[in-house]
């Protein structure tokens, strides 16, 4: 299973650039995306996908938008990568997903200690 797109949720509070963090509804999407087996494919480029573009007051910034997959997904594709991209003209930035890429993925090898 692949789900990408924008969750208008994020998992973690540092994903947002201000201190306005709900903590109950952060925790249900987290859990909820535990209870499916999914988990985020992480990204590469700019760290926030949407900001809000009131330049005049607050402006805000968060990575509300994601690819998530299971087990099984990531082992049909290991070299997929997941980019996001610039944000322009819309709030959003796109993200874009390429499943064959030439970069492999180093193996995160298990310590015991560093």
């Amino acid at each position: 299973m692949f789900c990408m797109g924008d969750f208008n949720a994020f998992m973690y509070p540092h994903v947002k650039s201000n201190d306005n963090v709900n903590y109950a509804r952060m925790s249900t999407f987290h859990s909820s995306i535990k209870k499916c087996g999914l988990f985020d494919l992480g990204y590469n480029g700019p760290s926030y996908t949407w900001t809000n573009k009131r330049f005049s007051s607050k402006l805000v910034f968060e990575r509300i938008d994601r690819c998530l997959a299971n087990a099984y997904w990531t082992c049909l594709f290991p070299n997929a990568n997941v980019y996001n991209l610039p944000i322009i003209l819309s709030d959003h930035a796109l993200v874009l997903t390429t499943l064959y890429s030439k970069y492999k993925k180093p193996k995160a090898y298990f310590k015991f200690e560093n």
